[in-house]
């Protein structure tokens, strides 16, 4: 399995999981507006996995949080997901790291289309933060588990066209 015992192994995954409910994964706009004497001005919410935090109003939990959730903190779940079954040798570390691109690029996809080009110009950055993906992959470096593939389902190197045709020549002089 791992060269770390098994309590460092929970240990890493602990801190993973706290790191996926405790921190915020997405940085979104909630008003951007626009005033000649200000300028842009962009309202942001911090999305964490079971709640959204509005620094003028506070927590907020309900029923239109889970459409933030379906529709950007799945794919954060699904990446964390992924690294315990790693961890735990269940999944192979190409598709961890898939899906943790995956929950980097479509929240970042799905804000960019909502949110006006202007409202960048204004200096303000929304987006998921990657905090959880720098911590997984730390995690599965440490750990070093995972499926391993197996030999024989390596592609093996086969010789190329003109070699075969200089080992037929050679064959055909002697």
């Amino acid at each position: 399995m791992s060269s770390l015992n098994q309590w460092q192994v929970k240990l890493a995954l602990l801190l993973f999981w706290c790191v996926t409910l405790l921190t915020p994964l997405v940085i979104g706009p909630t008003i951007i507006s626009y005033r000649s004497s200000s300028g842009w001005q962009i309202e942001i919410m911090y999305m964490f996995l079971f709640g959204a935090y509005f620094p003028a109003v506070g927590w907020f939990i309900g029923p239109m949080y889970i459409l933030y959730i379906v529709m950007f903190l799945l794919f954060f779940l699904i990446y964390a997901l992924q690294v315990t079954f790693y961890c735990l040798n269940s999944t192979t570390q190409r598709w961890v790291i898939i899906s943790g691109l995956l929950s980097l690029i479509i929240p970042l996809a799905v804000i960019g289309m909502s949110v006006p080009f202007a409202a960048y110009i204004g200096g303000a950055y929304a987006g998921p933060l990657p905090f959880q993906f720098i911590l997984g992959l730390i995690v599965m470096r440490i750990v070093k588990a995972g499926i391993e593939v197996p030999k024989d389902e390596l592609l093996e190197e086969k010789p190329s066209w003109w070699k075969k045709k200089q080992d037929d020549s050679v064959e055909d002089k002697q």
